[in-house]
């Protein structure tokens, strides 16, 4: 089948998402490349699509054929930061440790969502250890309450919160000036997580497949999606209006 223009430039562009670099790639190239090497995947990637593949995608490619095919983004800690930090901008140095941070973690659930949901039914699918990472890194730039795909991570912060609320009992004010900050540092991470997930769909809507489209993958992951921002939502500490 003959390569598209759509197509190469979703290779080609560095903010390309994990989600429609996996969906390309097997779509091309068949399932079976989930158990290629690194090395087999990038050149059967550049000769079927004829183009080289940037670093920064191949490291996302990478990183989604890691959550398909492992478990370690929500039992291990370092996996976790490391693919936090490839999922948000596709960059990886093992010679120096990256701290992720709240946005990047807020992403990076996101696309693990989308792309391989945890197949487990249970309140949490994360590691004790990496809760209390995604807590110390909310609570370290000051969120009180939580993006809304972070909590699902375990952050919530509500006994920060009700405290504050609680010192400021007389000075209605000052609690009102730090509510508004508090929220637009919360915010600012959903904007981003809305963003990105736009621009996501509209990668994958722009594919043409060879085998069938994206519709019913599309469908079925702002499905699962809603189902865990419901989730989310109840786990929301009261603010003030």
């Amino acid at each position: 089948m003959e390569v598209t223009h759509t197509q190469h430039q979703t290779l080609a562009n560095p903010k390309t998402s994990a989600t429609a670099l996996l969906t390309l790639a097997a779509d091309r190239l068949g399932l079976e490349m989930l158990n290629w090497d690194p090395e087999t995947i990038i050149l059967e990637m550049e000769q079927a699509f004829g183009t080289p593949l940037p670093p920064a995608n191949f490291n996302k490619l990478m990183a989604a054929i890691e959550l398909v095919t492992t478990n370690k983004f929500y039992v291990s800690l370092p996996d976790f930061i490391r693919l936090c930090n490839v999922l948000y901008n596709g960059t990886i140095d093992p010679r120096v440790f990256d701290p992720a941070d709240a946005a990047e973690i807020a992403w990076a659930i996101t696309e693990a969502l989308l792309i391989w949901p945890p197949t487990e039914h249970k309140d949490n699918p994360f590691d004790p250890k990496i809760l209390q990472y995604i807590g110390e890194a909310v609570h370290d730039e000051g969120i009180m309450v939580p993006p809304d795909i972070l909590r699902l991570g375990g952050a919530n912060n509500t006994e920060l919160w009700n405290q504050v609320q609680a010192n400021f009992t007389d000075d209605p004010a000052m609690f009102a000036a730090i509510a508004e900050h508090e929220r637009a540092k919360t915010d600012e991470i959903n904007d981003m997580v809305k963003s990105r997930l736009e621009q996501l769909l509209d990668q994958l809507a722009g594919l043409k497949l060879q085998n069938g489209d994206t519709t019913d993958a599309v469908e079925k992951m702002l499905a699962q999606l809603k189902q865990e921002r419901t989730r989310a939502q109840e786990l929301r500490p009261a603010v003030p209006n």
